[in-house]
């Protein structure tokens, strides 16, 4: 294939990838994490201080770039005050959604302008990632076999719901990766600038989440590998690497010690406490070992989870060097193992550092394939654009047929596997299109209903603000009930039968598969 048509290739599967997410970045509204932390950066940034609620949550230079479009704007110097005088580790790990909900309220976010700025970065860094996935693959397997391997990121549900929202987890994603990837050219040609390169993108990783510190015996691990395999000397070339990697992390807090040993004091203690998760209609505190292996089995499309197995059998098939079979797959077995020994049953998001390395993969299946291996991944590939096609722009839902797809998605978890509050502009058109005028409403999520002109009743929420806490909620006989998922199974509530008394009513829609509509009038006459 020539240079020009390749470049075409991916032109096409990188725009049409974008075009995608785009469609996400456009119709959701903020998710949970993205209130929580929005302007975080610009703050940081500016002023230097980790003084204020949330800041310590991660490293910082995930909130720097996410942080980038806000410096076009005044900064709210109002909204960081707060009146608290002991800034210890409880307070500057708090969650504090008054604050984001007043900086997205402000008039220079209009319309999300902001909000959307902040997700086109990160959909910059996945099309940066979808580069490199290219790259890696087309080095191993040749130009067909990078190809095929950014068709199958382009498709990928879990990469598109995370290319398209403002939080940690896909700068994490893209930093580790091209980290590792800079780390096997190294070990191919002993050049230093692939050692300067690795070293500042495993720096970058490890400033913009602790859970990148996974990374540092991964690598260590890969390196080991490849003195035994080679037999040769460890080189002081491979100190630049950590050393590089350090000055990155602590750059990033203007070399202060003191704010990044009290983000993993916060993260300790978080593990300690544990955290409400949902799976199969169970409630736990400290989840379940299988939570993250049956995420992956049943929110990753099934061709890609049947191209990933005959990718197994096909590179131990044609005689991979184990080095490279390693750096491939270790991550998607280390993750997944370790985030099952986690008292944490959060979501696949986790894992979605592994996805890139598990679909370069699955080029091997376009070296020196046979006629039968062209049929099969055909099929494949038009299975998943189907699935992925057919799911937009609500990518966040994705499950696949095992579950009965996203419609059913709810019965098996939620939280950001689902519900993650992105769909209250989607239930702001619902309710124009019907001439719905107000709704009883339980929303889980940070985002404000009041910021999309949606006029509502209370009903018991996590983080909706309720304004008569003294007054019991009831049910109008004339106003449509919206739900969303998580909320309906009581994940965070003390009662989590809160809504048992609802699950067994057929809603009239689901609005982005995260928000329940019911009639009250069928409730009333069933009681």
């Amino acid at each position: 294939m020539s240079a020009i048509k390749r470049l075409i290739c991916i032109a096409i599967l990188l725009g049409t990838f974008s075009l995608l997410a785009a469609a996400g970045i456009t119709a959701k509204s903020a998710t949970f994490d993205e209130v929580q932390h929005f302007g975080m950066g610009r703050y940081l940034l500016l002023n230097q201080k980790w003084d204020v609620m949330g800041s310590i949550i991660h490293p910082p230079l995930g909130y720097y770039i996410l942080s980038l479009p806000l410096l076009l704007y005044d900064d709210d110097k109002q909204a960081w005050e707060y009146e608290e005088k002991n800034r210890d580790t409880v307070f500057l790990g708090g969650v504090d959604i008054t604050r984001g909900q007043s900086l997205l309220s402000k008039p220079e976010n209009r319309d999300d302008r902001q909000l959307i700025a902040c997700r086109l970065v990160v959909l910059f860094l996945a099309v940066v990632l979808g580069v490199y996935v290219y790259l890696f693959s087309s080095e191993l397997f040749g130009v067909t076999g990078g190809l095929f391997s950014l068709f199958l990121y382009a498709f990928t549900p879990v990469i598109l719901a995370f290319s398209g929202i403002s939080t940690q987890d896909m700068p994490l994603t893209v930093f580790s990766f091209i980290s590792v990837y800079y780390l096997w050219r190294y070990l191919q040609d002993s050049r230093v600038k692939h050692s300067v390169l690795s070293g500042l993108f495993l720096g970058m990783a490890l400033a913009v989440k602790f859970t990148a510190m996974l990374l540092i015996p991964y690598e260590v691990f890969i390196y080991g590998l490849y003195l035994y395999k080679t037999k040769n000397k460890p080189s002081y070339t491979v100190l630049l690497i950590a050393g590089i990697a350090l000055l990155v992390l602590f750059g990033s807090y203007g070399f202060k010690i003191t704010p990044f040993l009290q983000g993993n004091e916060y993260r300790l203690a978080e593990m300690k406490r544990g955290q409400a998760a949902f799976l199969n209609g169970r409630h736990s505190n400290f989840g379940w070992w299988y939570f993250y292996l049956e995420s992956l089995l049943i929110k990753t499309p099934i061709p890609l989870l049947l191209l990933f197995a005959t990718s197994l059998f096909y590179l131990n098939k044609i005689k991979k060097n184990a080095l490279t079979i390693l750096i491939l797959f270790t991550p998607v077995i280390s993750l997944t193992v370790l985030f099952s020994l986690s008292p944490f049953s959060v979501g696949i998001r986790y894992l979605l550092p592994m996805f890139p390395f598990a679909l370069v993969g699955m080029g091997v299946l376009y070296r020196q394939a046979s006629r039968q291996m062209v049929i099969f991944t055909c099929c494949m590939a038009l299975w998943l654009v189907f699935g992925t096609v057919h799911i937009a722009p609500h990518f966040l839902a994705y499950f696949n047929e095992v579950t009965g797809g996203a419609d059913n998605g709810y019965r098996y978890l939620v939280d950001s596997n689902l519900d993650w509050g992105q769909d209250l502009k989607g239930l702001k058109k619902y309710m124009d299109e019907n001439g719905i005028r107000k709704v009883s409403l339980s929303y889980f999520g940070a985002d404000s209903p009041q910021r999309y002109g949606i006029d509502y009743d209370w009903l018991p929420s996590h983080y909706l603000y309720n304004p008569t806490p003294d007054k019991p909620y009831d049910i109008s006989p004339d106003q449509l009930i919206a739900v969303s998922a998580t909320n309906l199974q009581g994940v965070y509530f003390e009662n989590r039968d809160e809504f048992a008394w609802l699950r067994k009513y057929r809603p009239l829609a689901k609005i982005g598969y995260s928000i329940f509509i019911y009639d009250p009038q069928e409730i009333i006459r069933n009681r």
